[in-house]
């Protein structure tokens, strides 16, 4: 009787064990069909649009975790590479007149949070939207070259705040190499930086440097990235 009872705990012992094997084991983060695949990427961003109405180039990077090949969560930052130049009269509190400067141009920088969607990753071309959440600033610029020494001088500077969506076209060039393209809208809000003008109608008046639409802009980018896109 007794070698009955031992037989018969033996085999419902077993029974969990049997189906252990039988079943895959299970992860938060583990990929595969039944768990959430965690990855990453870094590109380069260039950014094509229009700064005061003349054509503008940006050029940056950026860096992002990737979940499920679906959604991505990370970091970027932009800086104007084009030069903007513009000329100048200030009124000079210290000589009490208006002075001329020439040849001034925009210095314009922006870095944030970046995140996005991507649809049906697995496919060799798909689409996704992405949006750049940043804070930046310009500044009116020229460079100088006292004793031969490079320099920069920055006569204004204005903090701005950048929102950028936009929709994208993907291309799955190697399993670790993708190709971006992109149209979005650049809005940026916070450009209210003035200078003083003696106008002799008028007095001495206040007087922006840009308009406040003036760095807003519809975009193009062409991002080149980099990570794990098969996992």
């Amino acid at each position: 009787m007794k070698k009955y009872i031992i037989i018969t705990l033996t085999l419902i012992l077993m029974v969990p064990a049997v189906e252990l094997t039988a079943q895959e084991m299970q992860y938060l983060f583990g990929g595969g069909e039944k768990g959430v695949s965690v990855s990453g990427f870094a590109g380069v961003l260039n950014e094509f649009s229009t700064f005061d109405k003349d054509f503008a180039f940006s050029m940056g990077g950026g860096a992002a975790l990737l979940i499920d090949q679906k959604f991505f969560f990370g970091a970027y930052g932009l800086g104007l590479t084009t030069r903007h130049i513009e000329d100048y009269t200030w009124y000079d509190d210290y000589l009490k007149k208006n002075i001329d400067k020439y040849d001034l141009y925009t210095r314009f920088g922006h870095g944030g949070f970046w995140l996005g969607y991507i649809h049906k990753a697995e496919k060799a071309i798909h689409w996704g939207a992405n949006l750049k959440l940043g804070w930046g600033s310009y500044s009116i610029t020229d460079k100088r070259y006292p004793d031969e020494t490079y320099k920069w001088e920055n006569y204004e500077i204005d903090n701005v705040f950048v929102v950028t969506p936009q929709v994208d076209l993907d291309m799955n060039l190697l399993k670790w190499m993708r190709l971006n393209v992109g149209v979005g809208y650049r809005w940026v809000s916070g450009v209210n930086k003035t200078y003083k003008f003696d106008d002799p109608q008028k007095g001495i008046v206040e007087k922006p440097y840009y308009d406040k639409n003036a760095l807003n802009s519809v975009t193009g980018t062409v991002t080149l990235a980099f990570g794990w896109f098969n996992k």
